[in-house]
């Protein structure tokens, strides 16, 4: 396909201009209109630490997922970055450290990612009124194990977190309260998180992320039909293939890939879907944002769209992969430093995370729940082009936020 020309990048804050505004593509009526999300420059530096990190984050997903014979994966940067700020607070010297710099902010910044993740909680489910997002954030700890009163305070606060103590030698019946509690978050999509907690853990961290949105443009359902659907392997199937002709979305290619990004409600969120070209593949794709730290964005287009219906779970432990991308002492039970926390030590046992996604003509449902568990150690304008973007092999999806570019969500479909 011929190269077209850069016009615009996509939400702005991706690529490193995080104070820009992202328009969306089409203002609702006055009663649901777009209001961007205003940051400091600090803020948006936060938001661009986070997307690069999250880019970085995704590719070495997908390198799991592949390695691990996982067709299709789905995950959230957000939740994952939101319950690592959490941590944060209760970590101190290397171990903070590395967090840091896994994320991209500098040691001393803390209260000011608080602040950030504090605005992000409670500006991101008021945008858009056709849209259903809550955040939630919950540490239920060992009823024998105290929390020091700043950390309490600054997770309370900033975190709107629930401190629930619990009895972790029952070890089924806090599980059951945990399940319940992340099931309740996310309107039943995460019902089941952990199976039982351990009798020697200090805490479990959690967040919930709950999305649910209409499509700005819903696709025809009398349009849906059977379509090839041709895997990475070169093997084809049929699949649900939703179908909409004649509408205008913002679009751009390279020779990795082709984007088009489709808002939903009144343009405060949008999911874009990166599909690779001939000769490429979804680890192409995440290879190629970690590097490029942006997704191409172009003009407005009159797009022949189709895309599957489909639905995905997925369960991740990501214990290796965040001690790959730079938080070692966190998961070391020798170097570990929670003592901001409390003064039980302790260290990480495993970071996971629980997501599900459905994908139909009137819209995206979506939630993630990513657990953090801790134990018990011994150490411290122009004229539109016409363009044909049939989703018909196996592609990479983000779900942002318009004005900030903040990554809700992320996955892979590859076919049912």
């Amino acid at each position: 396909m011929k190269k077209i020309t850069w016009l615009l990048f996509l939400l702005a804050t991706l690529f490193g201009a995080a104070c820009q505004e992202v328009e969306p593509e089409k203002q609702d009526d006055g009663e649901n209109p777009f209001q961007p999300i205003s940051l400091s420059t600090k803020q948006a530096g936060f938001v661009t630490s986070g997307n690069t990190f999250a880019f970085r984050f995704l590719d070495r997903v997908d390198s799991f997922a592949t390695g691990n014979g996982d067709k299709n994966w789905f995950v959230s940067p957000l939740s994952l970055q939101i319950a690592l700020g959490m941590l944060l607070n209760g970590a101190q010297g290397q171990t903070a450290a590395e967090i840091c710099e896994m994320l991209g902010y500098k040691a001393d910044e803390t209260a000011e990612v608080n602040d950030w993740c504090k605005l992000m909680l409670r500006s991101l489910p008021i945008l858009d009124k056709k849209t259903d997002l809550a955040l939630a954030d919950a540490i239920f700890y060992n009823k024998k194990v105290s929390l020091k009163g700043p950390y309490r305070n600054t997770v309370s606060q900033t975190y709107d977190a629930m401190l629930e103590a619990l009895d972790f030698s029952k070890t089924k019946a806090s599980a059951d309260v945990i399940n319940d509690w992340c099931s309740k978050q996310t309107k039943g999509m995460v019902p089941h998180v952990l199976d039982e907690v351990s009798p020697i853990a200090v805490a479990y961290l959690v967040n919930a992320l709950y999305f649910k949105s209409q499509w700005l443009e819903k696709f025809p359902k009398g349009s849906s039909t059977n379509e090839r659907f041709t895997d990475e392997n070169g093997k084809s199937s049929k699949v649900k293939m939703m179908k909409l002709a004649g509408k205008q979305f913002s679009y751009a290619e390279n020779e990795v890939c082709q984007a088009v990004r489709l808002p939903y409600g009144n343009g405060a969120y949008a999911m874009t879907v990166l599909l690779p070209q001939a000769g490429h593949t979804v680890h192409d794709v995440a290879a190629y944002l970690e590097k490029q730290n942006h997704v191409p964005w172009g003009a407005s287009a009159e797009v022949d769209l189709w895309l599957p219906r489909f639905e995905s779970k997925y369960h991740i432990l990501l214990n290796d992969i965040l001690t790959a991308l730079g938080m070692k002492s966190a998961f070391d039970s020798r170097f570990a430093d929670f003592s901001a926390m409390s003064d039980t030590p302790s260290f990480v046992s495993f970071v996971q995370q629980d997501a599900a996604i459905k994908v139909d003509e009137e819209g995206t449902e979506a939630a993630a729940v990513t657990v953090i568990g801790m134990d018990y150690s011994s150490a411290l304008p122009r004229e539109p082009q016409k363009v044909v973007f049939h989703a018909d092999h196996p592609f990479l999806y983000l779900i942002t936020e318009s004005s900030t570019g903040v990554i809700l969500f992320a996955g892979k479909y590859a076919g049912d």
